[in-house]
């Protein structure tokens, strides 16, 4: 008997572990004719460092549908949008700082992008700290060029085997939540912040990759949990409302084709994140150990 109480406690642990340490789900139940799958992306991170990479993509090809945050597909016309609804409007860069942290700020921009805030001030704080943080990790790793982002990669896999994209929400609704939803002395704030602690943000950097190349969703928690750039609140429009109305999507989407929902691996974890709000939703989530 205590032989087999420790067999069921090792299976018991080998289970949560797993479950734990994963980044694709397979979503079935609820009355699902056919399964559908759930992966964490991250930005920063080369499909050539995800395990089994091309398994995940035979995975797009199987099913009808690959459902993203966003059409990523015409990267040309993204880059536009970004250039349009990043910038300042009716005010400037030099209204939102002081004169030392102006300098401060300037000075950082120069040293890593060539040009300071007399070129790069027409940006909205927000998208200039987004800019800024992933320059310096991308620094600080040696890394040269840019990074082709897995979720582009999925949609196009999809375009490539006809399959349908389905977004989530449209750009100009992201920009509105990473540009607007904050006033902009406090994203200036966040900027400085950032400027002044960038050795912290490229430890988070660094600790975040190790945990989402590990697959380790609680570590990923944890690490995310370190980040203090923004309070409880101001990650509300960010994540817990973006989930929730994409939990008024997914189950249409689930019902009509079989999918593959690829969004940032963050949308995954917590109480509000996908995993858990699709479980009370009724559905079956298991990892995929073996894809």
């Amino acid at each position: 008997m205590i032989k087999k109480n420790f067999s069921l406690a090792v299976v018991a642990l080998f289970f949560t572990v797993f479950a734990n340490a994963q980044l694709c789900w397979k979503v079935s139940g609820n009355g699902l004719s056919k399964p559908s799958y759930l992966f964490g992306t991250h930005h920063l991170i080369e499909s050539g460092q995800i395990k089994d990479f091309d398994k995940l993509l035979k995975l797009v090809a199987q099913t009808d549908a690959v459902v993203g945050e966003i059409d990523a597909t015409d990267m040309a016309l993204i880059q536009q949008k970004v250039m349009k609804l990043g910038m300042l409007n009716g005010t400037t860069i030099k209204s939102l700082l002081s004169p030392v942290d102006y300098s401060l700020v300037d000075a950082e921009l120069k040293q890593y992008f060539g040009v300071g805030l007399d070129q790069l001030g027409i940006f909205k704080p927000m998208m200039l700290q987004s800019m800024y943080a992933v320059m310096v990790y991308n620094k600080s790793q040696n890394i040269t060029k840019q990074i082709e982002g897995i979720d582009i990669l999925f949609q196009k896999k999809a375009l490539e085997n006809n399959k349908l994209i389905i977004p989530l929400e449209t750009f100009e609704q992201q920009a509105a939540i990473l540009f607007d939803s904050l006033s902009l002395s406090r994203q200036a704030e966040i900027l400085v912040k950032s400027v002044k602690e960038k050795e912290k943000g490229v430890a988070i950097f660094k600790k975040l990759n190790e945990a989402y190349l590990a697959g380790d969703l609680a570590k990923i928690q944890a690490v995310d949990k370190e980040d203090d750039d923004l309070t409880t609140a101001e990650r509300k429009p960010l994540y817990d409302n973006r989930n929730n109305n994409w939990m008024t999507q997914l189950p249409a989407i689930f019902n009509k084709n079989s999918a593959f929902v690829a969004v940032g691996c963050m949308h995954l974890i917590g109480e509000t994140g996908l995993i858990n709000q699709l479980k009370k939703a009724g559905y079956v989530l298991e990892p995929m150990v073996q894809l």
